[in-house]
């Protein structure tokens, strides 16, 4: 999430970013201020957590911005009460971003901050629970449960499931999908990603058919809104639409213990090339990752996940 934004900081425009940022903010406030260089999620995120880190600053009557050291040492001792080290680091890199636009000193690079972060990491190990795996079994009771039905969203769905699974692709690649990345040979669908092409399944092929099939035009996103009449929109999907759709999958398939998410699809995906016969490396190129890092935790091997996300991790001197 974090990147290193190109603005320029001066005497005049400092001062205008620390009394923006002492202030509650809004995700078109943070945009403008980065120049776009935050996916929309990201921001989402960033906002709501320097809004939080905000309100305990108030609570305690400390400067927010600059923060001291403590502040944030306090803040992120607090919120690890009730929230996962993954959450808690996520804040730690927020408070750091907006210090940083500001021309600040980052008090997360302090010694008292990265300890507490060291510490929360080993007393938080294994807080991060897997999502549930979207398997080709359950993309099967998906096709008996919807391949026949006459409502435009479930026809999307369905077609949502099987590009997800069939391409292992993320939400974001989802959303953002335009038409013109899918051909046909006779009725097999391609779907291109990148610079990878992927050819969906008999049954998958069919259910992207019939839900092309209802849209206008041939421009645009190949997935898109339906409002609660059942018309489809010339808008794309947003991440919480995406979402709600893979939380109703355990439903729609009489499971509805199972809580799917935007990573269940990947990790079945993963799985299902591995029962295949695709090592880690393979599974990585077809999964467009950019270390096999996560296939290996997917499978089940975190010694070896976490030896790769080592390779990825920048070692910064104490202070």
């Amino acid at each position: 999430m974090k990147k290193v934004t190109p603005v320029m900081i001066n005497s005049s425009n400092q001062q205008q970013f620390v009394s923006l940022f002492q202030k509650e903010i809004t995700v078109h406030q943070f945009k403008d201020v980065t120049q776009n260089q935050y996916a929309h999620s990201s921001c989402l995120a960033m906002v709501k957590d320097w809004n939080l880190f905000l309100t305990f600053c108030h609570s305690r009557h400390v400067a927010s911005l600059p923060a001291s050291t403590t502040a944030v040492r306090l803040f992120l001792e607090h919120e690890a009460r009730s929230r996962k080290y993954a959450t808690v680091r996520r804040y730690s890199i927020t408070v750091s971003v907006i210090h940083q636009l500001c021309g600040l000193s980052d008090p997360t690079n302090h010694n008292q901050v990265r300890k507490v972060l060291m510490q929360l990491r080993l007393d938080k190990h294994g807080d991060n629970k897997q999502a549930d795996t979207f398997t080709a079994k359950h993309l099967e009771q998906m096709d008996k449960a919807l391949g026949k039905s006459k409502e435009a969203k479930e026809i999307r769905d369905l077609a949502i499931y099987h590009v997800m699974f069939e391409c292992a692709l993320k939400r974001g690649e989802l959303k953002m999908l335009p038409l013109d990345q899918i051909r046909w040979q006779n009725k097999d669908a391609i779907v291109s990603i990148n610079d990878s092409s992927y050819a969906l399944s008999e049954s998958g092929s069919k259910a992207l058919a019939r839900w092309l099939g209802l849209l206008n035009g041939i421009e645009g996103t190949a997935f898109r809104a339906i409002n609660r009449h059942g018309t489809i929109s010339d808008k794309p999907l947003d991440d919480s639409s995406i979402y709600r759709i893979l939380r109703a999958a355990g439903e729609r398939i009489g499971q509805p213990q199972l809580q799917f998410s935007g990573q269940s699809t990947r990790i079945g995906a993963v799985k299902e090339l591995a029962k295949q016969g695709l090592k880690a490396k393979e599974i990585q190129s077809f999964g467009r990752w950019l270390s096999p890092a996560m296939p290996y935790q997917y499978l089940g091997d975190k010694n070896t996940a976490e030896r790769e996300k080592i390779r990825f991790l920048s070692i910064k001197p104490w202070e």
